[in-house]
């Protein structure tokens, strides 16, 4: 991606209406404006990249990157839209779930006695192996953490089952 500053030619006006467009075409929603924004192709994919970056689990492209003039109307336009922003987010997301399922998974804990920093150490690692398949292929995925990492995964997790605890509750209204 180029550096956010070459969004400094854009005006505050067609980088909101721009943002506003990518909902829209993602949604297959009419336009916002009637108007059509003729905007540089490089411009709007780091426009796009912006918008994921909202996802919790993306890497952050921090607000002070972007020009001075338009650092106020994105985070505004990130609370305005906030809720089109989410959706945005579970849909990207869903495209690839249907890709993979998890057939299996296994897991052990390791001690790691020493690492490259230290001559000795003693580090509780979990090792997580993830079974992984489509219709065409299977692969596992192995992951280690350490206990600060795998605290981070099952509060993730618990956040999840919380929202598909909630989705059962209103489906069920």
């Amino acid at each position: 991606m180029g550096t956010l500053k070459d969004l400094s030619s854009l005006s505050e006006e067609n980088f909101l209406q721009t943002l506003r467009d990518i909902l829209d075409e993602y949604f297959h929603r009419l336009p916002s404006s009637k108007q059509a924004n003729d905007i540089d192709s490089q411009l709007r994919l780091q426009l796009e990249q912006i918008l994921r970056s909202t996802n919790p689990s993306s890497n952050k492209i921090p607000t002070d990157d972007l020009p001075e003039h338009l650092q106020k109307f994105y985070s505004n336009f990130v609370h305005d839209y906030h809720r089109d922003i989410e959706q945005y987010h579970i849909q990207h997301a869903s495209q690839h779930v249907d890709k993979y399922r998890l057939e299996n998974f296994d897991w052990n804990i390791r001690m790691a006695v020493h690492d490259e920093h230290l001559f000795k150490c003693r580090l509780p690692l979990v090792n997580l192996e993830l079974g992984l398949t489509d219709e065409k292929k299977s692969t596992n995925v192995l992951l280690e953490l350490d206990e600060q990492e795998l605290n981070r995964l099952i509060d993730e997790m618990t956040t999840i089952e919380q929202a598909m605890n909630n989705t059962n509750t209103l489906l069920t209204q």
